[in-house]
């Protein structure tokens, strides 16, 4: 499908055609790029106009002031100029378009506290893209919540300015102020088929280096409700880079204006990973800078046994088994040989003891019976009773003993010591042969430990011999840890082109959808915005801004002004000519829009204090004057404005729009 102007040919290509050109780009298929796309919640829809007329029917409200009087106040409204006027100050003039504002914005600009606190109830009938709506919203002083809000509609506009609240249908209420606001702002989006603006500040999100803002209904009223002339932006109150061109470029209808914004802000959040991950690679390789050293390290080292092991998996075992063999072979020999040695050994020390106690009984006996021998007693040993002395006659005559009566052994002196000469020398030869049996013993112990070291050794060779010839498994554990160490070390160091996408990455879709895009928005802007240059100028040449030669509108919002023929910033202009440039730059997107068909502003204007602005009576009146007319022009307009000077819209607009009071206040 291709999108065409009234008269300028065509602007766009359909989204089936934007996929397609993406696609081939990229390398991808349409369906990939929209999947893309989907993922980071882009929808290239269809530049199908959207019907976003909002025009104000009725504004009713009451309540409570501080000294007690009680306020009711009702006003219809329709399409063309409605003028707010009083002469006195503090009289109610921006109070009672604040009023109107509330319900329209979800939250009023600048309404006066005291004026705030005597509200009780507040409702506007509108009809928001040709659906009857009323928005209504109660105020409990001192209650939680201070506030309540519903929506109502009805199915025609009578029925709505006929009809209470009980009596419509209800499709949204909130409660307090801030889910007020939030449903207000959802349901005119909705109805206004609008989008939330997502613009991408650079400086923003918890760590500065940028983040999404995201911009909803609060934002889109400000083309709506203009600015004061001490303001520098052209439109929306709200201070954001590239906001006002978003708006001009929505409300003006430019193609894909809102996908092109979706697509910048995407791209750069994308950008702002990626850089991310850089950093956090390169923190990451800075961090663990030991560790790294610590793998390689190890890793040397298992490369190392790896190539030992499979270098001797092949070798032959049988050497090897054989020593072992005849180590434990010599080692069996040495404990057995040690073992009869140990047997013998006891024998002699055996012997060796039996002999000195036989020699040191004998040595005993022959002490004993020297010393004995020698005795002469009186008296038996036991009972203590004296001898006879016929048995010690006896004794002498018969050599019996006088004690026991037997016959005393004879001892021989010669024979004794021969005795003890024998027994000592057989005690003699008993201690050399213990002694000689002991070397063996010891030496048999030494060639045991000899051999259990031969042993060990044979053995601790077999089992290396052992564990290489049959280390498949061992070196495929071996071989895993390496693998585990390269990951690692692959994985925390920073790769060259690490952080870089290739054609078909979603970064890269993204930017060239953004390329591509932004080609066609470009091109509807070069169609469009010099249309608007013109009507700019005859516009604010009629409002009454001198010696404007010529503006230059650009896509980020800024108009380009050139004033006897020196260019001249918006925000240097007077505060005057900022107003009257304002209105001008809105009416001129509403021409265009109704030269194309299309109405994509909402089509009504709020104006404060429109004479303030270092605009004199005949520029006001004039200004009043071109508004009233080009509300006749545009039948869908509705332009509300406060001024403190009635007179500026007598002979203007006809009396039943000039909202004012003959008392001190209007409400």
């Amino acid at each position: 499908m291709i999108v065409s102007g009234s008269d300028s040919g065509p602007l766009a290509p359909g989204p089936g055609q934007l996929l397609e050109e993406v696609a081939g780009l990229v390398g991808l298929r349409p369906e990939q790029v929209e999947g893309v796309l989907h993922e980071a919640a882009i929808a290239l829809k269809g530049p199908v106009p959207a019907d976003r007329r909002l025009t104000v029917l009725r504004l009713r409200m009451s309540g409570v002031k501080h000294s007690g009087e009680r306020f009711g106040f009702e006003q219809f409204f329709g399409p063309g100029v409605w003028v707010i006027a009083h002469p006195a100050n503090s009289a109610g003039k921006t109070s009672l378009l604040e009023c109107l504002v509330w319900p329209l914005r979800g939250a009023p600009r600048d309404l006066p506290p005291d004026v705030r606190s005597w509200l009780r109830t507040l409702s506007a009938d509108v009809m928001v893209a040709g659906r009857p709506t009323r928005i209504s919203m109660e105020f409990t002083p001192m209650a939680r919540p201070a506030a309540t809000c519903r929506i109502w509609a009805a199915a025609f506009e009578g029925e709505l300015l006929e009809s209470a609240d009980g009596e419509l249908r209800l499709v949204a209420e909130a409660s307090g102020l801030e889910d007020t606001s939030r449903v207000i702002s959802g349901y005119l989006m909705d109805a206004l088929r609008m989008d939330h603006i997502t613009m991408w500040q650079g400086k923003g999100g918890a760590d500065g280096e940028g983040a999404a803002q995201v911009h909803g209904w609060a934002s889109y009223f400000g083309a709506c409700y203009l600015n004061p002339g001490g303001e520098e932006i052209l439109l929306g109150d709200v201070s954001a880079a590239g906001l006002p061109g978003r708006l001009l470029e929505l409300f003006v209808d430019v193609p894909y204006s809102t996908a092109l914004t979706q697509l910048a802000v995407a791209g750069k959040r994308e950008t702002k990973l990626l850089r991310q991950q850089e950093r956090r690679a390169e923190g990451d390789a800075a961090a663990r800078k030991s560790d790294r050293d610590a793998w390689r390290q190890e890793l040397t080292t298992l490369e190392g046994a790896i190539a030992a092991l499979r270098a001797e998996q092949d070798r032959d075992v049988t050497p090897v088994l054989a020593a072992a063999d005849r180590a434990g072979a010599r080692l069996r020999d040495r404990v057995e040989q040690l073992d009869g040695l140990e047997q013998a050994l006891a024998e002699l020390t055996t012997g060796r003891v039996r002999a000195q106690q036989a020699l040191m009984d004998t040595q005993e006996t022959w002490q004993a019976r020297r010393v004995l021998g020698r005795l002469d007693p009186v008296c038996c040993p036991r009972c203590e009773e004296p001898l006879e002395a016929e048995r010690r006659v006896q004794e002498r005559q018969s050599a019996s003993c006088a004690v026991c009566t037997r016959t005393l052994p004879e001892v021989d002196a010669e024979t004794a010591e021969a005795a003890l000469e024998q027994l000592q020398a057989q005690v003699s030869a008993a201690e050399a042969a213990e002694g000689k049996a002991r070397d063996l013993r010891d030496a048999a112990k030494a060639e045991v430990e000899q051999a259990k070291a031969a042993q060990r050794t044979a053995h601790a060779g077999l089992q290396d011999v052992l564990a290489v010839s049959g280390s498949h498994h061992k070196l495929r554990e071996l071989e895993l840890r390496a693998a585990v160490l390269q990951g690692q070390l692959a994985a925390t160091g920073l790769r060259p082109g690490a952080g870089k996408t290739d054609g078909s990455s979603p970064n890269s879709v993204l930017e060239t959808a953004h390329d591509v895009v932004r080609q066609y928005v470009e091109a509807a802007a070069r169609r469009l915005f010099p249309t608007m240059d013109a009507q700019i100028v005859e516009l604010a040449a009629r409002f009454g801004v001198q010696n404007l030669d010529s503006v230059r509108l650009n896509r980020a919002g800024h108009v380009n002004a050139v004033k006897a023929g020196v260019a001249t910033a918006f925000k240097r202009l007077s505060r005057g000519d900022r107003l009257r440039m304002r209105i001008a730059t809105v009416i001129a997107l509403l021409r265009v829009g109704a030269a194309r068909g299309v109405a994509t502003h909402p089509g009504l204007l709020l104006i404060d204090s429109v004479a303030a602005e270092e605009v004199t009576e005949v520029p006001a009146r004039t200004l009043i004057a071109e508004l009233q007319a080009l509300s006749e022009e545009l039948p869908g307009l509705q332009v509300v404005l406060t001024t403190a000077q009635p007179e500026l819209a007598e002979g203007l607009v006809p009396k039943e729009r000039l909202i004012t009071s003959s008392g001190e206040h209007l409400f």
